[in-house]
C-alpha cells in the first residue's frame, strides 16, 4: 500500500513539474536598474502592459537599483541570452565606462539592442534673476561674465555634467560647475537664485510656476508637454543635441530571431495611441525603429560622450 502511495505521489509530482516548466517558460522578466516610481520604472511598466499580450507572455518589471544602474544592469549582462531576460534602461548607462574605468561594460559588445522606446530632452533651466529670456542671450551674458556665472548637477560624470561641459565648449563660456547629491537639490537653488542654471527634465512645474525659465531643451525634439520650448538647435545652438532615450535590452548572444520578434512587439506597442499619449505626459517622445538603428544610436553616444569628457578634461575622484 504505501508503495502504491509513493508511485502516486510520484507521478503527481512529475506532473506538476511537467506544467510548472512551460509556466515559467512564459514569463518575460524585464529588468529595471532603478527603484519604482520614476519615469523610467513607469515609462517600462506602461511597455511591459502591451507587451504582454503580443508576445503571449507574462511580463514581469525586476527593479534592481543600486551602483548608479549597475547592480541592474549586470543581472542583465550574466543572465542567460534566451530572449527571456531583458534590460530597460536609459542611455545614461552608456557613461559608466567613461567615468569609472573599473567598469568593464561594453555597451556595443556586453548587450544586445532591441529597441527604443521614448527619447527626450534636458530642459535648460535658469534663475529668474539671470538677465537672459533666451538662449542666445544667455549665452551672450556668460560670455560677458567669464567665471562669474555658475551650473548645477546631480554629480561629477552625470547627465547633466556632461550637458553642462558640452555646452560650455560649444559656446566658449567659462561656467562654474557645482555639483549637488541630486538634480532636484540643483533645480531647487535655480529656483531660489542661488544657482544660475540647471540641465533638468523635471522642470515643467518649477516653470509652470514662474519660479524658472525654460530657454531650450537639449534633444532633437521638442518636449510634448512644452510645446512652446524650443530645441536647443531651433534657439540658434545648432550643435547643441544632447537626445536622451529610454529603450530594451537584451543579453549578448540572444537569437536574432528572439531579438527580432522583441523588436516587432516594441515597435507594435509604440504604435499604440494610449501608449503615445502616456508617454508624453511623461515628456517623453515615442520612438521604435529597427534593432540597428538603436545600435547606431549606442555607438554614437558612446563616442560623443567619450569626446565631451576628453575634451572638457573631465576628472571623476
Amino acid at each position: 500500500m504505501n508503495k502504491r502511495i509513493r508511485s502516486i505521489a510520484a507521478a503527481l509530482l512529475a506532473a506538476s513539474l511537467a506544467f510548472a516548466a512551460p509556466a515559467q517558460d512564459n514569463v518575460l522578466k524585464i529588468v529595471v536598474p532603478y527603484p519604482a516610481g520614476g519615469v523610467t520604472d513607469l515609462a517600462a511598466r506602461a511597455l511591459a502592459d502591451r507587451l504582454g499580450p503580443t508576445l503571449g507572455q507574462t511580463v514581469i518589471i525586476d527593479n534592481r537599483p543600486g551602483g548608479g544602474s549597475r547592480i541592474g544592469i549586470d543581472v542583465v549582462v550574466k543572465a542567460p541570452a534566451d530572449g527571456r531576460t531583458l534590460l530597460f534602461t536609459n542611455n545614461s548607462f552608456i557613461i559608466l565606462p567613461v567615468v569609472d574605468p573599473a567598469v568593464k561594460l561594453e555597451a556595443d559588445k556586453h548587450l544586445a539592442p532591441v529597441g527604443i522606446l521614448a527619447s527626450y530632452g534636458l530642459g535648460v533651466v535658469v534663475s529668474n534673476a539671470v538677465p537672459a529670456a533666451t538662449l542666445q542671450e544667455f549665452i551672450a551674458h556668460a560670455r560677458a561674465n567669464p567665471g562669474k556665472l555658475s551650473y548645477g548637477s546631480s554629480g561629477p560624470g552625470s547627465g547633466a555634467n556632461f550637458a553642462g561641459e558640452y555646452f560650455k565648449a560649444l559656446t566658449g563660456t567659462s561656467l562654474v560647475h557645482v555639483p549637488y547629491k541630486s538634480t532636484a537639490a540643483a533645480l531647487n537653488d535655480v529656483a531660489g537664485g542661488v544657482l544660475d542654471l540647471a540641465f533638468d527634465a523635471t522642470a515643467k512645474a518649477y516653470a509652470d510656476a514662474g519660479k524658472v525659465r525654460l530657454l531650450a531643451v537639449t534633444g532633437s525634439q521638442r518636449d510634448p508637454r512644452l510645446p512652446k520650448v524650443p530645441t536647443a538647435a531651433e534657439a540658434g545652438l545648432k550643435a547643441f543635441v544632447l537626445d536622451s532615450w529610454a529603450g530594451l535590452l537584451a543579453p549578448a548572444g540572444t537569437p536574432p530571431a528572439a531579438l527580432a520578434r522583441l523588436n516587432e512587439a516594441l515597435n507594435k506597442a509604440v504604435a499604440d495611441p494610449a501608449l503615445r499619449s502616456r508617454l508624453q505626459e511623461m515628456g517623453l517622445a515615442p520612438e521604435g525603429g529597427s534593432i540597428e538603428r538603436m545600435s547606431q544610436q549606442i555607438r554614437d553616444d558612446m563616442a560623443l560622450y567619450r569626446r565631451i569628457a576628453a575634451d572638457a578634461k573631465m576628472r571623476f575622484e
